[in-house]
């Protein structure tokens, strides 16, 4: 049988006219788990795991090295950074005093240059800050489009661009292990559900810790917040999930908790190009009474 008309039948996708380019997207990554599903003969638990490792290594994982080196280069101009704010201050405040510029108008002018001068360092040092999206940008188009994929072999449909429910893959609803051999089925025990909450969270915490050694925000404590909020929201979400999905949802948590704790050992760092982290700051003194 032609690959195109296996997986055609696999997948049961029909053309839609408001579809655009999702049922080629999820067309690509069933071809990716028919792949590694039918020619190394793994089941399809297995064939789940070992797609989103082999995905995040080849697409997020060398992204996340490079914003590394990249964070790491930040931190290292860190100190040119200082001196160039504290030496704008002295020059703006003088062509402030030669305009009659009023406060307002001196703070708007200090930080237009300012953010001029660090973008162009920035830039010519090779860490451009939008370079720091890289990894967002496309990390949740991969989890979106993995996680829809996997819903339309589990047998439920994709409404909003006029996919109506099909057969499950074949072998899905057998293709599990232990307590979830049927993966179109949403986990009875929440067991799964709990420990995707919990690396969601773990991956939130120690981001947090990390961000903790330098100066942190307001708007960095009010995002870790949020985060935190949504890992704990996603436990329901996933509860409600076919296993097949649950399972990828699992595995692309924990490979990034793997992966926030191996980018702090200081050899692999060495390695891998990045610089070594600060030493964490000493805590202030408490105050006598």
């Amino acid at each position: 049988m032609p690959r195109v008309g296996r997986l055609q039948r696999l997948v049961h996708l029909r053309p839609h006219r408001h579809s655009g380019a999702l049922p080629i997207v999820l067309a690509a990554n069933q071809s990716v788990l028919d792949t590694l599903h039918q020619s190394v003969a793994l089941p399809w638990w297995a064939t789940i795991v070992g797609t989103t490792c082999a995905l995040r290594s080849a697409f997020t994982l060398p992204i996340a090295v490079y914003q590394q080196r990249s964070i790491g280069k930040m931190i290292q101009l860190a100190p040119m950074v200082q001196s160039w704010a504290e030496t704008l201050k002295v020059h703006v405040a003088t062509e402030a005093k030669e305009a009659g510029w009023d406060y307002k108008k001196y703070q708007q002018e200090l930080q237009k240059q300012y953010r001029a001068k660090v973008n162009q360092l920035y830039s010519d040092h090779g860490c451009a800050r939008w370079k720091m999206l890289m990894l967002p940008w496309v990390q949740m188009p991969l989890f979106i489009s993995m996680s829809l994929t996997l819903r339309h072999l589990s047998g439920y449909p994709l409404p909003w661009y006029g996919q109506l429910a099909d057969a499950p893959a074949p072998g899905l609803t057998e293709g599990g292990l232990a307590w979830f051999t049927d993966l179109t089925l949403p986990d009875p025990t929440l067991a799964f559900p709990f420990l995707i909450g919990a690396g969601n969270l773990i991956n939130v915490e120690l981001n947090a810790f990390y961000a903790r050694q330098g100066q942190q925000t307001r708007t960095q404590k009010i995002m870790t917040n949020a985060f935190r909020c949504l890992s704990l929201a996603f436990i329901p979400i996933a509860a409600q999930a076919p296993m097949a999905i649950g399972l990828y949802w699992f595995t692309s948590s924990w490979y990034s908790v793997a992966q926030n704790v191996a980018f702090r050992i200081p050899k692999l760092r060495h390695r891998l190009g990045m610089p070594a982290l600060p030493k964490p700051k000493p805590k202030a003194p408490e105050k006598l009474e």
